[in-house]
């Protein structure tokens, strides 16, 4: 009788213990995915830095730029409003922009 109570007791441990080896479910790809920028805003906003970087009358304009799922930000400052206008006119012209947000200061 001691041993059905024990081989009972030790098939019980067995179960609750195999229950806490388990392995950790896999990390929501989502959550990682929006933590991180994906690959093609990356490229996006190299793209838009490049063009403004070739625009020669934004040369020495301190513009920083970001992207998210075709949305560009820009930010930053320039001298003028027409460098502001530019520098959205420069960056719309780049494939894969959807809209541009222009947050870009000029001084008063």
């Amino acid at each position: 009788m001691k041993q059905i109570h024990r081989a009972c007791a030790l098939a019980l441990c067995a179960a609750v213990l195999g229950g806490c080896a388990s392995t950790a479910p896999e990390a929501n790809k989502e959550t990682t995915a929006a933590a991180a920028p994906s690959s093609a805003d990356a490229a996006l906003r190299k793209d838009v830095e490049k063009a403004i970087a070739a625009e020669s009358q934004l040369d020495g304009s301190k513009i920083a730029v970001a992207a998210k799922d075709g949305e560009v930000t820009l930010s930053g400052q320039v001298k003028n409003d027409w460098l502001k206008y530019l520098a959205e006119t420069t960056a719309k012209g780049v494939k894969s922009v959807k809209s541009v947000k222009n947050s870009i200061k000029v001084p008063d």
